[in-house]
Order: structure tokens, then sequence, then C-alpha cells
């Protein structure tokens, strides 16, 4: 409720800014009597998203020998087809720029189908196994297939779908198979692959910002990439040569939390100064024996890291 809003709205109806069928719809958000369900509704359509994929793998784990695999197969597809068939019926047409969304369900049944068609994919994989040995190629082709309808149908959702798709297709061939792209045979390859997914998404997130074609993805693939370089250089802290990923994260997250400040990029600078934090604790716990010097360390350090995330995320809602 805001008292000064609703006083004011009258008076810019009498001077003629603000147009008199508005007025009553304005005053009942001003008196808190109209509210917003924006937010949760786009919540439970996500958990209704993830209920029904869950619900399907359970289906096929307790009648998998009374339906029969073909059956399945043909059932989740057909599910996806629906699915998919609905959005393509009332997705409006294609553009570079973004589009807004036809109505709240629009996204969320767009991510059911694309994860039944890759569930279809991958029970398809399992049972017949198509790719053979080389099983994992499926992911790099669901990933593909889902960035095409991320860019067609201009969800956010399920672009990041299909980055997140794509890594798990380079961690899975490092880890398993050994089919590294980059590093083949090298030590550490999975470690690597991410970081060189990291390095692939920010790039391509800057190449979208600069051509503006579908620009406002770049968030979501910047933000992915930067994830995966900083979890990757945390996770070389644990090796032999840790002293060498530690300095890399903390050059990492200095340069990034500078850069996101720089842009008034909150979530960008949180990531960087956490980074930062724990890249900078590792080496002041490696250089001091005391167990009791450790613990007054993480007892002090969290207090002022906090209040400056605080500050940070004030100053930051000014514009840029």
């Amino acid at each position: 409720m805001n008292p000064d809003v609703a006083e004011a709205i009258p008076k810019l109806v009498e001077a003629g800014v603000l147009p008199p069928g508005e007025a009553p719809r304005l005053l009942r958000v001003a008196r808190g009597e109209l509210l917003s369900v924006h937010w949760e509704l786009r919540a439970l359509l996500y958990v209704g998203v993830l209920l029904v994929t869950g619900g399907v793998g359970l289906l096929v784990k307790e009648n998998l020998d009374r339906i029969g695999p073909v059956a399945i197969a043909a059932g989740i597809g057909l599910a996806a087809a629906a699915a998919l068939g609905w959005v393509v019926r009332v997705a409006p047409p294609f553009s570079w720029r973004e589009i807004p969304s036809p109505n709240l369900a629009f996204d969320y049944v767009l991510l059911l189908g694309v994860l039944l068609a890759g569930a279809d994919l991958a029970y398809v994989e399992v049972r017949f196994t198509p790719l053979g040995a080389n099983w994992s190629w499926h992911l790099l082709i669901v990933s593909v297939l889902t960035a095409l309808a991320a860019f067609r149908f201009d969800s956010r959702v399920v672009f990041s779908l299909a980055l997140s798709t794509f890594a798990a297709w380079r961690g899975v061939s490092a880890a398993r198979f050994g089919t590294d792209l980059w590093w083949n045979g090298t030590e550490n390859a999975v470690r690597w692959n991410a970081i060189a997914c990291g390095v692939l998404f920010a790039g391509l997130g800057l190449v979208l910002k600069r051509t503006e074609r579908k620009a406002h993805f770049e968030p979501v693939a910047v933000t992915l990439g930067w994830l995966l370089i900083l979890g990757a250089l945390a996770s070389g802290m644990a090796e032999g040569n840790w002293v060498s990923y530690t300095l890399a994260l903390l050059a990492c997250g200095a340069a990034l939390a500078a850069g996101a400040f720089h842009r008034h990029r909150f979530p960008l600078f949180a990531f960087g100064v956490v980074a930062a934090y724990v890249a900078l604790s590792r080496l002041v716990l490696q250089g001091v024996a005391a167990e009791t010097l450790g613990c007054f360390w993480f007892f002090i350090t969290p207090i002022p890291v906090i209040v400056g995330l605080i500050l940070a995320q004030r100053r930051l809602r000014e514009p840029a």
C-alpha cells in the first residue's frame, strides 16, 4: 500500500496526465487491493513441468515390461509432438529481436516438449542403441535441436538447457570415453573442457549482443559461461598443483567483479566476489598453521563480504 501514490492518481487524472480509464486499476494497486501473482504462477508452471517429466520417467520404470519399449517410445514421442505442435500453432513469427510471449504457459509448454523429446531420444538410445559406442553424441543432437527451438521460439529457458546439454556432452565424452575434441589424452580433460565451454559460451553471448541477433540471450550465455570457468578453476584447488588454480581463480574472480561492477551487472559481480573470496581463503588457510586462526578468518571475513555485496547491489541499481 502506498498512500502517496493513491493520493496523486486523482490529481494526475484532473491534470490530464493520466487517462481516466487507467485510474481505477492503478488505485487498486496503490491501495494494495491488486496483487501480482505472475512469479508464483511461473514457479507453479515450472514445478508442473518437472513433475510431468519425473512422472514420465517413473511410468517408464514401472511399466516397461507390460507396455513394451516400442509403445513407450511412441507414447513419449506423441506427447512431445503434442506439446511442440501447440507451441508451433500459437507462436508469433520469428524475429531476431525479443518477442513477447503469447501467454504465460508458452515457455513452459515448450520446455516440456523439448524435455520429453530429449527423454524419448535418450530412451531410444538406451533400448535400441542406434549410435552404439558413440551414444554420448545424442547429447550433442539434443543440444543442437534445443538451441534451434530456443532461437525459433525465443525462449531463454530452453536456450540455457541447450548450453547445459552441450557442456554435458563434452563432460561425458571426456570423462567416460576419452573422446576429447580439444585435449585428448590430457590429464584433467574434463576440467579443461569445462573451461573451454565457459569461454565458448561467454564468447557466444558477446557475439549475440554485438550482432543484435537475440541479444537478450547474452546474459544466459555469459552467466553460464562464467559459472563453468569459475567452477572448473575452483575444483582444481583440491589438486596437487592447487596454487596455479587458486591464483587463476583469484585473478578471474577479481577481473569479473571489476568488469561487472563497471557494467552494473550485480549477479556477475557477486560471482566474481565469491570466487575471489574462496581463492583468497584457500591461500590464507594454506599459510596459517593454527586451526584457531583459520576459524577466526571464517568467523570475521564473511561479514564484510556480505555487507559489501549488499551495498554493491544498492549501488548497481542505479542506471549505468
